[in-house]
């Protein structure tokens, strides 16, 4: 999560105006203002360009939460449990002899990473379901609001254009056979 108060920190650390750091950055005061309060996140290259003005890394803008969704999220196994309707038992049964304590202890408590391959083997996922990293791919509006109709709208024009290209190629091809025939002839002797 990007965290912009701490352009606010290094400013006071480093102790420099702030219109160094917008002019530097290419930006106006109000833009610099609202990326600090986090009502706006910088583009790639306004961060760069902060990150450049104090000689630090752009990681540091982007510090992680104690409620970040990189952390184990042992639900997860619960939900997959219903999900694919499987009893406990038999999830703790194919851990096997790892398995002494009881799924409370696998789900609420800190698993090795060993126990929670085995796991994802059971139900064949990665890993990284536990960790709420891998997520289903939705479907985003765009900027520019571009739904399916325009998306087809748009291959539709395109499909068009590329007909007419083809119909031109021909074209072209058919008027290169004519001058290549008449050129044939005329290196001949003929005289048309």
């Amino acid at each position: 999560m990007f965290k912009g108060y701490i352009i606010e920190q290094l400013i006071r650390e480093r102790k420099v105006k702030k219109a160094d750091v917008y002019r530097y950055a290419d930006i106006q005061k109000a833009t610099l203002d609202n990326i600090i309060k986090g009502t706006n996140v910088p583009n790639c290259n306004t961060l760069e360009k902060i990150a450049d003005f104090f000689n630090v890394s752009i990681d540091i803008f982007f510090e992680r939460d104690k409620n970040d969704n990189t952390m184990y999220n042992g639900n997860v196994i619960k939900q997959l449990l219903l999900d694919k309707k499987v009893t406990n038992k038999e999830l703790l049964r194919y851990l096997g002899t790892e398995a002494n304590a009881s799924l409370a202890q696998i789900v609420n408590g800190n698993p090795t990473v060993k126990r929670l391959e085995k796991v994802a083997d059971f139900f064949g996922v990665s890993m990284d379901v536990f960790f709420d990293r891998e997520k289903p791919f939705k479907a985003c509006p765009s900027a520019h609001e571009d739904n399916e109709l325009q998306y087809k709208e748009k291959i539709a024009l395109l499909e068009r254009l590329l007909e007419e290209k083809d119909k031109r190629i021909a074209l072209l091809e058919q008027m290169n056979q004519l001058v290549n025939s008449v050129e044939g002839r005329t290196k001949s002797g003929q005289i048309i």
